[in-house]
């Protein structure tokens, strides 16, 4: 069982968990919701014991495994060793398997009676540990997982180092769920799946035998693979719990908002008319004091006994503004190839993008959608072709793993960094993405993933470029903020290259082309490639 006890976390004088208690029985699966930055990442890093709370404790089940939503900085996988020791290692096999190739070359080399009967002795026991770990079905068993998971192109003999961050990231799950823990803590675990991935999670989740807690902002997800919502009040800063599924969750506290909106409603009215009541007494002087009185204690007892009004969720106020147009021609990509060794990742990419133009890059996984926005930005460097950027023409670009974020500095500094010589509108900017107060001195690497998606935006709104480069803007941010970016984006007057799978997010950018990968052909947007665009 998971038992969280009086859990307290600050940020300085910010409060972000306030005496949290609550537990997870052994096969129970519980999500965790709230809005982004309420600190739900920071709960569960602290489950986890990658974070220390200020005080309270955590008890734990024998066996836990945990999912960061930044596996890239917070995780990092070690990238010289194959992909099969690094998901046998979760449980030990890798270290079972090379006892047992030991002790059988030992065997080979004993030099006497006694010492092969030491050996037999020690390989019968790493024998014994094989067995038990698995060991005859677990190549079997990953490669069900990475094909459940849609890692394309990953074999059990591939080095780490050559994934990409998507893979490695996909790939720490694979990890996870090989070692079948008892408890599975898990941080927005769809964020770099496509459809058919997050399906075929979703149906192993609803059937693991183990407990599950997970942060998701996947609706489908919370509905189908869970059986309690955790709540984390960004105003109270408590846990607040509901049986059932996020459905459930939302039919319990509508009504339950409803009936206090109602009693509210009612009681305005009633002490309305109560005091116009009152008002009418008074022209009967001393005669009806004593009625007046009571009708003014019975205004005074409503007040006191009316519902406060429900505290809503504050959003995000935006759009994002162009300094200055650039030159028409914004970009050219000729003859574009890449390649790793002898794996090739796309080749003879040509296409244009003119000033206002909305251009979005469509593939499956794995198909270089990624590798060639960092090309041509010139962070990869390319096996052959040319990319021309126009005149006048200042960049934005937003990195799936937040890489333009330097994780020790403070909120303040990292935007400030962008406009030093205007703080004040340095602090209006991040005041409307809900940085405000003592929040612009937290350190980036405690920011939730919402938080830091936020952030980088931000640092785009007050460099105001005119071409943004975006990779999955969306990834990390709740469905509100999802819309209000949109929207913003939707008004945005320069030009835009993404790659995203959200079809809503799309819908909110009304693209005029597509350039579909890895072929690299370039078509007018039309809602039939939708399918494509969710499977991407």
């Amino acid at each position: 069982m998971l038992q969280i006890n009086h859990i307290h976390l600050a940020y300085g004088p910010r409060m972000v968990l306030d005496d949290v208690s609550f537990t997870v029985a052994p096969g129970e699966k519980a999500g965790l919701i709230g809005v982004n930055g309420a600190g739900k990442s920071s709960l569960l890093k602290i489950i986890a014991g990658f974070q220390e709370s200020d005080s309270g404790t955590v008890m734990l089940p024998r066996s836990y495994g945990y999912l960061s939503q930044d596996v890239a900085h917070e995780a990092p996988i070690a990238g010289g060793e194959l992909v099969r020791d690094f998901i046998f290692s979760s449980t030990g096999l890798d270290k079972a398997i090379a006892a047992y190739e030991e002790h059988s070359a030992r065997i080979a080399a004993a030099q006497d009676d006694g010492e092969l009967e030491t050996q037999l002795t020690r390989f019968a026991l790493a024998q014994d540990a094989l067995e038990r770990l698995g060991y005859y079905d677990a190549d079997a068993r990953c490669e069900q997982l990475i094909a459940g998971l849609n890692l394309g192109g990953v074999t059990l003999d591939r080095t780490v180092s050559t994934l990409s961050g998507g893979q490695k990231t996909k790939l720490a799950l694979v990890r996870l769920l090989f070692q079948s823990p008892d408890l599975l803590l898990l941080d927005e675990p769809t964020n770099f799946l496509d459809v058919e991935a997050t399906g075929w999670l979703m149906e192993f989740l609803e059937s693991y035998q183990g407990a599950i807690l997970i942060i998701s902002h996947d609706i489908d997800l919370l509905d189908r693979s869970i059986t309690k919502i955790l709540r984390l009040n960004e105003f109270t800063h408590k846990v607040e719990e509901y049986r059932g599924t996020y459905s459930n969750y939302l039919t319990i506290t509508g009504d339950a908002l409803a009936l206090i909106e109602k009693t509210r409603r009612l009681q305005e009215r009633e002490i309305e008319r109560l005091r116009k009541t009152s008002q009418k007494l008074r022209k009967f002087g001393a005669t009806r004091v004593s009625q007046r009185n009571s009708i003014d204690r019975r205004i005074e007892a409503l007040e006191k006994s009316k519902p406060q009004q429900v505290q809503s969720s504050r959003s995000i106020k935006i759009d994002f503004p162009v300094r200055y147009a650039s030159e028409r021609t914004v970009l050219l990509a000729e003859g574009l190839c890449k390649s790793y060794g002898k794996r090739q990742i796309f080749r003879d990419i040509n296409f244009q993008v003119e000033r206002g133009q909305r251009l979005v890059i469509v593939g499956l996984n794995g198909a270089g959608k990624t590798t060639l926005l960092r090309t041509l930005l010139d962070l990869t460097p390319l096996t052959a072709g040319d990319v021309v950027i126009g005149d006048r023409v200042r960049l934005g670009y937003y990195a799936q793993e937040n890489e333009g974020l330097n994780y020790d500095n403070t909120v303040i500094h990292e935007a400030g960094d962008v406009l030093p010589d205007n703080m004040k509108r340095v602090r209006s900017i991040l005041g409307r993405f809900l940085f405000t107060g003592d929040r612009v001195f937290q350190q980036i690497g405690t920011l939730s993933g919402g938080e830091k998606t936020r952030l980088a935006l931000a640092k785009m709104v007050l460099d105001g470029p005119n071409l943004l480069i975006l990779d999955e803007p969306t990834t990390h941010l709740d469905v509100m903020s999802r819309n209000i970016i949109g929207e913003a984006l939707s008004s945005y007057n320069g030009t835009i290259i993404a790659v995203t799978h959200d079809i809503e997010f799309v819908r909110h950018l009304n693209p005029d082309t597509l350039l579909l990968m890895p072929e690299g052909r370039t078509v007018l947007y039309d809602t039939r490639y939708d399918e494509l665009l969710e499977r991407a």
